[in-house]
């Protein structure tokens, strides 16, 4: 077996609501089996625009955020994020990361399947006053 890996520069960003996403491994990407693994910039709240919560059918997702801070909305609770901290999201739970900063709010996602766009569902879009 060779060492498969990409570097985050390779990999195009690409424009979902409030924020850019890089995937760096998946079944697309480096061809994995059953992880994905991407990179999320999240943008500030304010300059956002509306947000709609997702979820994930049959599949985990963990995301660290690696940079920033802001607040994890998660089935309606709330909780702030840090830099530094993880977060285990489990299968078709609603949620989203909200930017409270002024930069970007930098995350790694990882999934427990390789396949994390056909596992995709959007909800209707929240109310949050911060």
């Amino acid at each position: 077996m060779t060492i498969r890996k990409i570097h985050q520069s390779r990999v195009a960003r690409r424009k979902a609501p409030s924020r850019l996403i890089r995937e760096l491994v998946s079944h697309r990407v480096l061809k994995s089996k059953g992880i994905a693994l991407r990179l999320v910039e999240v943008m500030p709240a304010k300059r956002a625009g509306p947000r709609h919560p997702h979820s994930h059918r049959g599949m985990e997702e963990v995301i660290y955020v690696q940079k920033g801070s802001g607040k994890a909305w998660v089935n309606g609770q709330v909780a702030p994020i840090r830099s530094g901290d993880s977060l285990l999201i489990p299968a078709g739970f609603r949620h989203m990361m909200i930017n409270t900063g002024r930069g970007l709010l930098t995350l790694l996602c990882a999934f427990s399947a390789a396949d994390p766009e056909n596992r995709y569902r959007e909800h209707p879009t929240i109310t949050y006053s911060g």
